[in-house]
């Protein structure tokens, strides 16, 4: 059992027997400084608690594959980098589906010949409506009233990651529901309108 009078490659030798007072040793030793380096890269406290638990959830994960010979804590900061940049390029990609995916709703209700307009945007909106409050509120502004992330950011007083976050939630889970809502338009719907995505 993990005592404070353990160095830390004793600490590395229980955690690797899957002690679990030693990871909880290892969580509370680095994850202020931690915090302090993700915070300069997130830009946001959810997106950094989010980060750190992954990061320590993996570490408890692998913690048989650990080699007690080498610093913890040069393990710690490069998987919290990684996943900081992950973070990031997931992102990236969801913001180049969200803007196909939009850019052929838009293109569709402006094609003159398009059935079910009416259908279409009824459903959309009914989908909208299961958003989270603050998530709905977020998507209206930037997406149906035009304002930037900024405005977003400063009208609902959040930070620009956070409104980037909703923004992309609240894409992936229309486009994951916004063609179960239009059962006999579907297939018409799922052809068209996410032609492009993948």
């Amino acid at each position: 059992m993990a005592n404070a009078s353990h160095t830390e490659k004793d600490m590395l030798l229980l955690l690797r027997n899957g002690d679990y007072a030693a990871f909880t040793t290892l969580y509370h030793r680095y994850k202020n400084q931690l915090a302090r380096n993700l915070i300069t890269i997130l830009k946001d406290d959810a997106l950094v608690e989010d980060t750190l638990q992954e990061l320590f959830f993996r570490l408890w994960e692998k913690r048989d594959t650990i080699n007690p010979e080498q610093s913890i804590s040069g393990y710690l900061f490069r998987v919290a980098s990684n996943l900081a940049h992950d973070h990031f390029r997931k992102l990236a990609r969801d913001q180049r589906l969200a803007e196909t995916f939009w850019h052929n709703y838009e293109a569709m209700l402006n094609t003159p010949e398009t059935p079910y307009q009416k259908e279409l945007d009824e459903a959309l909106y009914q989908v909208i409506d299961q958003l989270p409050p603050q998530r709905k509120k977020v998507f209206m502004l930037c997406k149906f009233e035009a304002m930037s992330y900024q405005e977003g950011s400063d009208m609902l007083h959040i930070s620009i990651p956070a409104v980037r976050h909703h923004i992309v939630e609240a894409n992936k889970f229309l486009k994951a529901n916004y063609p179960k809502s239009l059962p006999l338009l579907g297939a018409y719907f799922a052809i068209y309108l996410l032609k492009g995505l993948f």
